[in-house]
């Protein structure tokens, strides 16, 4: 009985490290498999995010080259991220890219207002001439159907604010509405479930209560930006500080930008871009001076040209690319500029710009 016991036993033994084996050997397989499988989705979710980054850099490029279009987009689903550092800028632009699924594109010299981070299916871009007075750049902006905008403003803003709000009607794709108030303890705001709402508010600085927006937002993500100023020019004030803007386009540089930094990144950018352009315009206004002085027949046309024109376009450039921007300046160079250009057509002279 004891050699037939030990006999069963040892069977017993066999069969279930069998089975202990059978099971590690399927394990082993199922992981390899598993592991396959893994890469294969990683591999192909990178190739895909490649492919909506490289479609997209097109998308931006043909957006810019087509100011005052408005351009929706369906994309996969994909979360993409914008960078631009202020610090970082050489003679040419700001270090800056856009990315999705670890693929980035470098926006280093392209002047792209958007927040941080966009996610869904439906992209939007559009781009606006800016001029001072003559063409510098076309801004570009980026946001998504999940994004609102909300516009308050009051009695005392109200020219500003209907400004931009008619600007943003020409772009049908934007969520947008717009709310005026008698004072700002007024204003009441609704959670429709966005990804994210920005608060442009032409309002005194402060007004607002974040407490109530944030309650009402059921603490949902969103933020605030007050505006100060005319059409021409004025003052954004973020979360982390204020910025000068000169001319509509830059204002809505603002409505769509994430925060102070990104907004003042772009705005460099811009001012790099107007030195080269003053440049060329400098460059022809001297040598129209100098051929109109040689000019016995039409030697008048030099005083549009002249020395003091010339230090006109070079002056915006100059203010554009300062640390500490001077409105006025801009503002006297750009009538300026205006004047010279409208009576040198009256006169039958070419055109400064």
């Amino acid at each position: 009985m004891g050699i037939i016991h030990k006999i069963q036993r040892k069977g017993q033994i066999d069969i279930q490290f069998n089975w202990v084996f059978i099971l590690l050997i399927g394990v082993i397989i199922l992981s390899f498999f598993v592991g396959i499988a893994m890469w294969y989705k990683d591999t192909q979710e990178q190739k895909i995010s490649g492919l909506i980054v490289l479609e997209l850099e097109s998308l931006l490029k043909a957006a810019k080259e087509s100011p005052k279009t408005a351009r929706e987009t369906t994309l996969p689903d994909i979360t993409l991220t914008f960078t631009c550092s202020p610090d970082d800028c050489s003679d040419y632009g700001c270090a800056s890219d856009f990315s999705g699924g670890g693929i980035s594109r470098s926006t280093e010299t392209e002047i792209l207002f958007a927040p941080l981070t966009l996610s869904g299916t439906t992209l939007i871009t559009w781009a606006l001439e800016w001029q001072l007075p003559y063409k510098i750049a076309n801004f570009l902006y980026v946001t998504a159907d999940s994004v609102r905008y909300v516009i308050v403003y009051d009695e005392d803003h109200q020219e500003t604010a209907i400004a931009v709000t008619s600007l943003l009607a020409e772009n049908s794709y934007i969520t947008k509405e717009t709310v005026r108030v008698e004072q700002p303890s007024d204003f009441s705001i609704t959670d429709k479930n966005d990804a994210y709402v920005r608060i442009v508010a032409f309002l005194d600085k402060g007004s607002l209560s974040e407490t109530a927006i944030d309650s009402a937002l059921d603490e949902k993500e969103w933020d605030l930006i007050y505006i100060d100023g005319s059409e021409d020019s004025g003052t954004i004030t973020f979360n982390d500080g204020d910025a000068v803007y000169v001319g509509l386009p830059a204002l809505l540089g603002a409505v769509f930008s994430s925060d102070l930094a990104f907004y003042q990144c772009n705005i460099k950018k811009a001012g790099l871009q107007a030195t080269v352009v003053g440049e060329v315009y400098a460059a022809r206004t001297a040598a129209l001076y100098d051929s109109f002085l040689a000019d016995s027949e039409k030697s008048y046309c030099q005083y549009y040209y002249d020395e003091s024109v010339q230090n006109n376009i070079t002056s915006i450039a100059d203010e554009l690319v300062a640390e500490e921007l001077t409105v006025a300046t801009i503002s006297t160079a750009v009538s300026t500029l205006e004047d010279n250009n409208a009576y040198a057509v009256i006169k039958g002279c070419p055109r400064v710009y």
